[in-house]
């Protein structure tokens, strides 16, 4: 794929960005240059390489699930009187 100055004005269009002729050739040869290491990239042969999820060779340590804290609900609920059967009550919204 190549890049064309009249690319690098579009791109300034849509992003508002405000470039000179000496920006937006420096953005172009930069842009040109990222697109040529995709291409290189593109190239390379990994149909023999397995994907891996993480590339380090690790387990995560975790911690045992255990409750550390207990129900309080009941107690905090005491300080409203917007609150039935364990729940808090709110206006109705949808009708």
């Amino acid at each position: 794929m190549s890049i064309k100055k009249s690319d690098i004005e579009h791109l300034c269009n849509l992003s508002k960005l405000n470039l000179d002729e000496e920006e937006k050739s420096l953005f172009l040869n930069q842009m040109k240059s990222i697109l040529e290491m995709i291409q290189e990239l593109e190239e390379v042969d990994t149909g023999d390489i397995v994907p891996m999820a993480h590339p380090l060779q690790m387990s995560q340590r975790l911690r045992e699930d255990e409750i550390t804290e207990s129900n309080e609900r009941n107690k905090y609920q005491k300080n409203t009187d917007s609150a039935e059967d364990g729940f808090y009550k709110v206006p109705k919204v949808i009708d």
